[in-house]
């Protein structure tokens, strides 16, 4: 129990870790924004270790990324994404990317209609939020079909199956989904990088060329200047300052530029703007972040944090010098910025076109494909059996090509299947008449072997195999006895109503026998003419005499023949295994001896 308990522990650190480490190597997009793939694990998390694994997750990795430091715009907002798609996915089930879509489209609610009732609050324009929840649901979403993608397919690689608690099957319009989608979306993020990227250095070399013009403005100046007109510029005359400030205006015209010259004390010499004196420092940028350009000059930020905010309000300063004073130009970055963030906010929103088309399509295509095999999938199920029963094949037309083609060569299998059952049902049957016929034919064969035709008891073959077995089943402590029966004056019969007569006397005879053995442990068999013998599995004398006096009361019985009425007598032998014999032979002679000579006693006391 602890060594589980340790694993999972140490499976939840490994997780963090992680994902911390993904929240670091987000993807930057433009203006301190990014593309973060952490929710990629906490998002898959929630399919492979449960919601209550994901939540607690996602907590821990808050607090974690908030303490260090670690860019998350919106830090605590995972947990919510956690609970709400979380708790959606594990009551109704679908897929990670659908729930996420659905929590997409409440969030972009909640901010249309904050924007409808509250937007005398908003404090910045609205392209900047715009842009952010824009960004925020495409990261999200995306985020969601890669995790999705992951535990749908990472259990059939080996070294992964044991994560999944759950392996469900994928279905072939599931996987055509997401190749539409991801192929669809895919390539558009990365368009919206390269674009990024690209309007970003549009920007910077915008900066550039009102940095060079400046400098060529300066340079004509200076050139036209003559030795005196230096000479009161460098003794800060007020005429000079007014000339140099003349031509500088020309240069800014209506824009938001502003140019500071300082004098040598680092004080505002002049200003474009003819702010007070109080305003005429540049000591409020020393407090602020410097970024570099990829050009001259640099990007002033409020502070080190580089949000999207501190872009908006941020400045590009670029310095250069007018004869022996420093000299600074100061673009505010706020029109740059939003003129960057409209056009992106133009991919964002085709960008979300494209997934909300892209999931339209990939749900019919999904319909279409996993309803045509799930309906392919019950026609073969149990096509033999259907064909076998002639029923006929339906299947519904579709407009699919490959499918249709599918369709006719099932068709065509099915009428072959219907033929070939025809054939085979036939063949069955003949065969089964002839299989019935060798039964037939085997049991009477049985019957003419181990029966006696006239009487139907078993005949001399029967009581030699059934007498065998019983020596070999028995022990030699074990008694039983050998009856052999002969009837009295049989010949006479014979002569007086005839052969037919005597089969018939013999009928009558052998069917009170077969009665008798009903309710007495003996079995009577026919030897020949009119010698029966019967087995007696009893082991006293008396036991056996007292059976055979029953089994005389019955035969004496009077019968009619041929409409004579007559009484039978028999002559009776026994013998006893092992006391008058251990073999058949034995058995039988000695109770064929004892017969005779109680059919003798008999003939002469009739005498």
């Amino acid at each position: 129990m602890r060594n589980v308990f340790t694993k999972k522990v140490n499976l939840f650190i490994i997780t963090l870790i992680l994902t911390v480490i993904a929240q670091s190597l987000s993807v930057p997009l433009i203006f301190g924004t990014s593309i973060s793939i952490a929710p990629i694990i906490y998002l898959a998390s929630i399919r492979i270790f449960g919601i209550r694994f994901s939540l607690l997750l996602v907590v821990s990795f808050s607090f974690v990324t908030y303490f260090l430091h670690i860019s998350n715009t919106l830090i605590f907002l995972s947990i919510v994404e956690v609970l709400l798609i979380g708790g959606l996915y594990t009551k109704k089930g679908k897929d990670i990317f659908t729930w996420s879509f659905a929590y997409s489209l409440v969030i972009f609610l909640i901010y249309f209609l904050t924007l409808l009732f509250f937007i005398d609050s908003a404090v910045l324009a609205n392209s900047i939020t715009n842009f952010l929840v824009l960004q925020l649901i495409i990261a999200l979403m995306f985020s969601a079909l890669i995790a999705d993608i992951l535990c749908d397919y990472a259990p059939f690689i080996p070294k992964f199956k044991g994560w999944f608690q759950k392996r469900l099957r994928l279905h072939f319009g599931q996987i055509i989904s997401h190749i539409l989608i991801f192929s669809a979306v895919f390539p558009l993020l990365i368009v919206i990088l390269v674009t990024s990227r690209g309007l970003e250095n549009n920007m910077y070399q915008e900066f550039q060329n009102q940095y060079d013009q400046l400098e060529d403005r300066l340079q004509i100046k200076i050139n036209e200047m003559d030795s005196a007109e230096i000479q009161n510029y460098e003794l800060d005359s007020e005429l000079e300052k007014a000339k140099i400030k003349s031509r500088l205006d020309n240069y800014i015209g209506f824009s938001d530029k502003r140019v500071y010259i300082l004098d040598q004390n680092n004080d505002v010499w002049l200003d474009t703007k003819n702010q007070s004196i109080e305003d005429r420092n540049l000591h409020h940028i020393e407090t602020g972040y410097v970024r570099d350009t990829p050009y001259a000059g640099y990007i002033w930020l409020s502070n080190n944090q580089q949000t999207l905010i501190d872009w908006y309000q941020g400045y590009y300063i670029g310095e250069t010098s007018f004869l022996n004073k420093r000299t600074f130009l100061t673009i505010p970055m706020d029109n740059f910025v939003e003129e960057i963030i409209l056009e992106l906010i133009d991919y964002l929103i085709f960008v979300l076109a494209v997934v909300g088309v892209s999931l339209f399509f990939g749900i019919i295509v999904n319909r279409i494909l996993s309803k045509s095999f799930i309906q392919l999938t019950q026609i073969t199920s149990d096509l033999p059996e259907k064909m076998e029963r002639q029923e006929s094949f339906h299947w519904k037309e579709t407009n699919i090509e490959e499918f249709s083609r599918l369709r006719e060569n099932i068709k065509k299998v099915a009428n072959q299947l219907q033929s070939m059952f025809v054939d085979a049902k036939k063949r069955n049957e003949l065969l089964t008449a002839r299989t019935n016929q060798l039964i037939d034919s085997e049991a009477k064969l049985y019957r003419l072997a181990h029966y006696d035709t006239l009487t139907e008891l078993p005949n001399r073959y029967s009581f030699h195999i059934d007498l065998k077995e019983i020596l070999n089943e028995k022990s030699l402590k074990e008694r039983f006895a050998i009856v052999f029966i002969d009837l009295d004056k049989f010949k006479q019969v014979n002569d007086t109503l005839g052969h037919s007569g005597g089969d018939l006397l013999l009928k009558v005879f052998s069917k009170r026998l077969i009665q008798f053995e009903k309710d007495y442990p003996v079995c009577f068999y026919r030897l020949a003419g009119d010698e029966f013998v019967a087995i007696v599995t009893l082991a006293e004398e008396k036991d056996v005499q007292l059976l055979i006096d029953h089994m005389m009361e019955v035969v004496n019985q009077p019968l009619v023949i041929n409409r004579k009425e007559m009484t039978l007598t028999a002559s009776i032998g026994i013998s006893f295994y092992p006391d008058n014999g251990k073999t058949i032979d034995d058995l039988l002679h000695y109770a064929d001896s004892r017969m005779y000579e109680q059919k003798r006693v008999r003939h002469n006391q009739h005498d």
